[in-house]
């Protein structure tokens, strides 16, 4: 029998999320491995229950689309797939993407490359389960990163499906040590993989830093909705003249409205640094909820890289580089944190989380990803 390498397999992604979306481990992981073999990025197939009209509006446009378009990529070996699927959602949704939808969207994914496929999944949807029946790939990888149970709009099977996903898949992946604790009992095979760096271009803002001896200005970078932004704490810090800047997607709206409140739609990856640049305090102003406390910030290494002082909110992942940075127990503790976070803050901190930044790149990070994915084709 032939010894199988990594770069044997066409290795499939089901994202969770668009490609142009906010640059997370998705795409990093897609951009790594398309150096190795080839990859299919699939966008995401869909999450959250959209209301009558939206609904009616996507089986239209879906059912009326002649082809699917692949995006233009420039990154060799990497095809960008957006999916012609419906939400896995109402129970019509679901029977058409079982029986047309998912079976074409095979064979698009099939189109790219000859070799058999290893599949790594960021949905655990009913969608997610029908698409690895059509494919029958090799191994299946389910790497988790939400704490889906908890998440708004979901469909209600929710935890019917990811458990299933979890039993059929060969490997469990996980982010936070939440969900590592949520899902031990489930699966043999499981492994911890937090988000990680882009140090040298995070580090640039180190070396360029502007100091104050006066908080002016907050900075908070990455999605922005209702279930995970704690807003009294956004509005109480602008009450006390502090300038808060938002940076990223806001599809639910921003519900405050203030003179000192900045909001900036999505920055390019490559463009954040120089945005992050004039910023006194990076903040994680998140809610503590039964969502959030599966999330590790996909920011929070690229935040220790800065050198800036951090002040967050007690998520369970946080609170264990409370040497670091700042952790707000309640909203007057937050904002009187950032009030003297540069006070606080010094040399050997800021050593600190510069040193877990570095030791957190996404090239150390996706050289265990690899190691991972080679150890498990070998069992």
């Amino acid at each position: 029998m032939k010894l199988m390498k990594l770069n044997n397999f066409h290795i499939v992604i089901l994202s969770s999320i668009k490609w142009d979306f906010l640059w997370q481990r998705h795409q990093i992981i897609a951009e790594y491995f398309s150096t190795k073999t080839d990859v299919t990025f699939v966008e995401t197939t869909g999450l959250r229950n959209p209301g009558l009209s939206k609904s009616i509006e996507r089986l239209t446009r879906v059912l009326v689309s002649k082809k699917q378009i692949q995006r233009k990529t420039p990154i060799k070996n990497l095809k960008i797939l957006p999916p012609f699927i419906l939400p896995p959602t109402h129970s019509l949704f679901r029977q058409f993407n079982k029986n047309v939808f998912v079976p074409k969207l095979a064979k698009n994914i099939r189109q790219h490359s000859t070799k058999p496929i290893l599949l790594i999944t960021y949905v655990p949807t009913s969608t997610s389960l029908y698409l690895i029946d059509e494919l029958k790939p090799e191994k299946t990888i389910y790497d988790c990163v939400l704490n889906f149970e908890n998440f708004p709009g979901i469909p209600k099977d929710i935890v019917i499906t990811e458990n299933e996903l979890i039993q059929m898949a060969d490997m469990l992946i996980v982010d936070s040590v939440h969900l590592k604790e949520k899902h031990r009992h489930k699966k043999e095979q499981i492994t911890q993989i937090p988000a990680a760096v882009n140090f040298e271009m995070f580090y640039e803002i180190y070396e360029q830093q502007i100091m104050r001896k006066k908080v002016n200005k907050v900075t908070y970078f990455g999605g922005i909705d209702h279930y995970r932004i704690d807003w009294s704490i956004i509005e109480q810090l602008l009450e006390k003249g502090i300038y808060v800047e938002l940076i990223g997607p806001a599809p639910e709206g921003i519900p405050l409205r203030h003179n000192h409140l900045i909001h900036q739609d999505t920055v390019s990856h490559q463009s954040l640094p120089s945005v992050l640049k004039n910023c006194d305090t990076l903040i994680l102003p998140y809610q503590i909820n039964d969502f959030t406390k599966g999330t590790f910030p996909a920011k929070l290494f690229e935040c220790f890289a800065t050198g800036k002082p951090i002040v967050a909110t007690a998520l369970p992942d946080l609170v264990l580089f409370k040497d670091v940075m700042e952790i707000g127990e309640s909203k007057e503790d937050f904002t009187e944190k950032v009030l003297v976070s540069l006070q606080n803050d010094n040399f050997q901190k800021r050593e600190e989380r510069i040193l877990l930044a570095k030791d957190n790149s996404w090239s150390a990070r996706c050289n265990s990803y690899e190691e991972v994915l080679e150890g498990l084709i070998l069992n």
